[in-house]
């Protein structure tokens, strides 16, 4: 198994190359899963390398270079790789060399590997290492409201492993948390932006991280929003490309209406100024998430149901980095907005169903008239905007919404599961984490937060790799 395993990395890391431009886009379909036994060179994965920047390489140990193994001169005219050959230069790979090719593959790939043999389990679970290999969702940020009038930061870990990661989810390494109007606004692929007032009306933004409790400051905006009320703020962060991130600060008329965008490059280190490229009526109004090089973030457009009235639309508005590219994405119709994440290779939008979907032979028009559905959907066509029904749950089934209320939180990315946070409607009861298993049909306590816990709540995945971030000497 070992041998085998070895083959499959060597012959993953002399073939690696960038995506092939005619391969599907990334939320289009499910990039194929990798299988460890595997020992022909398999298709690059579409969204761990977007660009050349990112091909593996890797630098041999000096014993090694004296060698001079080159994983190139094994590759037939085809690109493929003799088993023989590619098994007795796999054999030469040392522990350092196979972290690296490991530290490059999708989440559920790496875990797959871990189930080869003890020493591969060993290798990987090494505190050494583990921090190097990607990460999966740790748990969700979120803050309460202490007795002063402050504010403190937990995660709420999902298990003992993300408890042991050394993380710093209190944010004590950024001096800024001593303004009152400090707080977390997003999460993103393991920064996290935050914002502050410095003085009444000026609003000014940090991104961290707490996992190397790096921190930047970004430099003020040149031309402030002018609107102070229901501010969208967002951070794009892709680990793929870990040079940069962007910040987006949306425009607003005084209808909330969107005017415009103010974007922070981190390459560049300046904001630039776009004007909206949606001939629609759309106001921001939810989370976002970072898909295929474009920020989706939840809105309503505005539609007119006739000559005097206008009705709300929710959907997906989806922007590129540079604010020249617009569009709106329509989202299945919920009672309110959702949520929209990515999970498993595929977009989700998650949302209370408008009326319930099932109904039970218990069910009278009593208990329907105070149904609650949860329904989530997953974008199987992204050119085509084609939603599919992926499951969907009565939540007045599992909990007592006459003593219980509820927030949507988000999605697992590696697993069918689904967030929430249930708090008793009296004033000062606890609220709690909970987690809905689609494949059983299971509702799970993760933990009791802590009391007065207030939103946002952001799923949040580790980051212990490269990032666009200065260490504590500014470099």
């Amino acid at each position: 198994a070992d041998c085998h395993c070895k083959t499959y990395l060597f012959s993953r890391a002399v073939t690696l190359a960038p995506p092939n431009p005619a391969a599907p886009h990334p939320v289009a379909g499910r990039p194929a899963a990798h299988h460890p036994r595997r020992t022909s060179p398999p298709t690059p994965y579409p969204v761990a390398h977007p660009d050349t920047s990112n091909a593996l390489q890797f630098r041999r140990p000096m014993a090694m270079e004296e060698e001079e193994i080159s994983g190139k001169e094994l590759l037939r005219p085809d690109n493929s790789l003799a088993e023989e050959e590619a098994a007795a230069a796999a054999s030469r790979l040392t522990d350092d060399l196979i972290v690296e090719i490991l530290s490059r593959l999708p989440f559920r790939s790496v875990c797959r590997f871990k189930c080869v043999s003890k020493p591969w389990r060993d290798l990987i679970a090494h505190p050494a290492h583990r921090k190097k290999l990607p990460q999966t969702l740790a748990g969700v940020l979120y803050t309460n409201i202490t007795g002063a009038g402050g504010y403190r930061y937990h995660l709420a870990g999902l298990s003992a492993e993300a408890d042991g990661l050394d993380l710093d989810p209190s944010l004590t390494f950024l001096p800024h948390t001593e303004y009152r109007d400090f707080g977390l606004v997003r999460a993103c692929n393991g920064l996290l932006l935050c914002s502050y007032e410095p003085e009444e009306g000026t609003v000014r933004f940090i991104v961290c991280n707490p996992a190397t409790q790096r921190w930047t400051e970004l430099p003020p905006r040149p031309r402030p929003n002018t609107c102070r009320y229901y501010q969208q703020f967002h951070l794009a962060f892709d680990p793929a490309v870990p040079s940069h991130f962007h910040v987006f600060d949306f425009e607003r008329t005084d209808n909330l209406s969107i005017t415009g965008v103010s974007i922070y490059s981190s390459r560049t280190g300046a904001w630039c100024q776009s004007d909206t490229g949606l001939v629609e009526d759309v106001v921001m109004v939810g989370q976002s998430v970072l898909v295929g090089g474009m920020l989706h973030v939840v809105g309503n457009l505005l539609v007119a149901a006739d000559s005097n009235n206008w009705e709300d639309q929710t959907v997906l508005v989806a922007l590129d980095m540079e604010g020249k590219e617009w569009k709106t994405i329509s989202v299945p119709r919920g009672r309110d907005y959702g949520i929209v994440g990515w999970s498993q290779g595929c977009l989700h939008y998650a949302a209370i169903s408008p009326a319930p979907l099932t109904v039970g032979v218990d069910d009278d028009e009593g208990s329907l008239n105070m149904a609650e559905e949860v329904a989530i959907w997953c974008l199987e066509d992204y050119d085509k905007q084609q939603w599919a029904l992926k499951h969907s749950f009565r939540i007045d089934k599992v909990l007592n919404l006459n003593e219980v209320d509820y927030r949507l939180v988000g999605f697992h990315p590696n697993h069918d599961t689904f967030f929430f946070v249930s708090k008793g409607i009296w004033e000062g009861e606890k609220a709690s984490l909970v987690s809905w298993d689609m494949r059983r049909r299971q509702l799970s306590c993760v933990l009791h937060l802590e009391k007065s816990s207030v939103a946002p709540y952001l799923p949040y995945v580790p980051l212990f790799s490269s990032e666009p971030l200065p260490d504590a000497d500014g470099h």
